[in-house]
């Protein structure tokens, strides 16, 4: 063994400077026959060079120069060079610092990592999406029975995310969330008539997709998405009517978005205090945000019956000068079939909101990162990918006779998936808060 450690090689000199290192080689074991016929009758035509990079080495960086030959067959004229097993022949990199970069592309910038090195960042992105291309051909899922679909802004862009919510994982982010890009996601699904339930936001397109490819999942509209728009109710009440106000009368307010738009049972006595106090003074501020408050208590109600009939009641207490809260009833009614499906599951889409903040954390972190990478860092990039798992190969009844072996007279079934790809939610949670990412 060299000091290289590529058994291929002979050493045959070295050079080192305060940043570099280059050793110049040699093939220990040329060709001798052509590629192209299987000739023996090969002889030299004349000389090669090669310079590629490996992994860096006491601190320096590593260059190889390989000092190698061309031949030509003297049966059919072909002409080739030498070809070696440890080296990349399209990125002048060895295959191990291939492989190492693969890695690293998804935990460092790669400008940091051409720097390293001493390549070209073309050359550390190219490597990072043929890689990811490797990883997209073993995302093999299993299909859930309860899928949901959200989304996230990402790069000033709106994603698409697919998770299993009964198996607590993220399956994809799509860089669209358009009605083609959700379609085509869902026919990959193997056994659709597997998924029972679908929920998801109210975005047109995701519910347009569904009923195309799978038309007999129940379509959820999670409950997060209907009170969100009750606090976005409620900041555009309180926006009107702080536009009302002297200059005086808004000192009275101070910081009293934050706690509007808290829930009832997260206020502090503080803020309970404060709150009794600014109803007192401006009613209007009450009625809004009793209103917020009541339909998240339609979350409360059991049966779906009950929770028709609370929204009913609620829907008809909002005063005609409240027109945030009568804007948000129309959506509600738009899609009040899907809405009032949770009260027949009660599936939410919580550790898919869960996944979005995690991500947002990622993007944060990360101080540029394009969507390409956030994706395959999510997915592919830390211990909480979960790569498909297959149980033994079953066979059928065989003849034992050689004849049917030999012409493969026996029955064959693939493999059974035992666990589809994914990312695990609460794994990635503890990557995140490990400061392992």
């Amino acid at each position: 063994m060299n000091a290289l450690n590529l058994p291929e090689f002979k050493v045959i000199g070295t050079q080192e400077n305060n940043h570099d290192i280059l050793f110049t080689v040699e093939a220990k074991n040329p060709p001798n026959c052509c590629p192209e016929c299987g000739s023996i009758f090969i002889y030299k035509h004349g000389k090669t060079e090669r310079f590629v990079r490996d992994l860096n080495a006491f601190g320096k960086r590593v260059g190889i120069n390989i000092i190698g030959n061309r031949y030509k067959c003297q049966d059919c004229s072909t002409t080739f060079s030498e070809s070696y097993q440890s080296i990349d022949d399209r990125d002048k990199i060895t295959i191990r610092l291939r492989n190492y970069i693969q890695e690293q592309s998804l935990k460092k910038p790669f400008a940091n990592i051409a720097d390293e090195f001493g390549i070209s960042s073309t050359t550390v992105k190219r490597i990072f999406t043929e890689y990811v291309k490797e990883q997209e051909a073993q995302m093999i899922f299993a299909t859930p029975r309860i899928l949901g679909i959200d989304e996230i802004h990402l790069n000033k862009q709106m994603r698409a995310v697919f998770t299993d919510i009964e198996g607590l994982k993220v399956l994809d982010i799509l860089p669209k969330r358009n009605k083609e890009d959700i379609i085509a996601f869902l026919m990959k699904l193997p056994n659709k008539d597997a998924i029972e339930v679908v929920t998801t936001d109210m975005w047109q397109p995701y519910k347009d997709a569904v009923l195309m490819v799978i038309p007999h999942a129940k379509l959820v509209v999670d409950k997060f998405h209907v009170i969100q728009y009750a606090n976005i109710a409620m900041e555009n009440a309180r926006k009107s009517f702080r536009s009302t106000l002297t200059d005086k009368q808004r000192k009275q307010l101070m910081h009293e978005r934050f706690i509007l738009l808290k829930n009832k049972e997260d206020l502090t006595p503080q803020e309970q205090w404060n709150l009794q106090i600014w109803f007192v003074t401006f009613p209007t501020l009450k009625v809004a945000y009793n209103l917020k408050e009541g339909l998240r208590d339609m979350y409360l109600c059991k049966t779906k019956e009950q929770a028709i009939e609370y929204y009913r009641q609620w829907k008809s207490s909002i005063p005609k000068d409240m027109q945030p809260f009568l804007d948000i009833t129309k959506i509600i009614d738009n899609w009040s079939t899907e809405i009032f499906n949770y009260f027949d599951y009660f599936v939410t889409n919580a550790f898919t909101e869960s996944i979005n903040n995690l991500i947002k954390h990622i993007e944060k972190a990360g101080r540029g990162y394009s969507f390409e990478v956030l994706r395959a860092k999510v997915l592919f990039g830390t211990k909480a990918t979960i790569k498909p798992k297959f149980g033994e190969q079953p066979f059928g009844p065989m003849d034992n006779t050689f004849g049917n072996m030999l012409y493969g007279s026996f029955n064959y079934s693939p493999p059974q998936l035992i666990e589809g790809f994914g990312v695990s939610i609460p794994q990635l949670l503890k990557v995140i808060e490990r400061d392992e990412f």
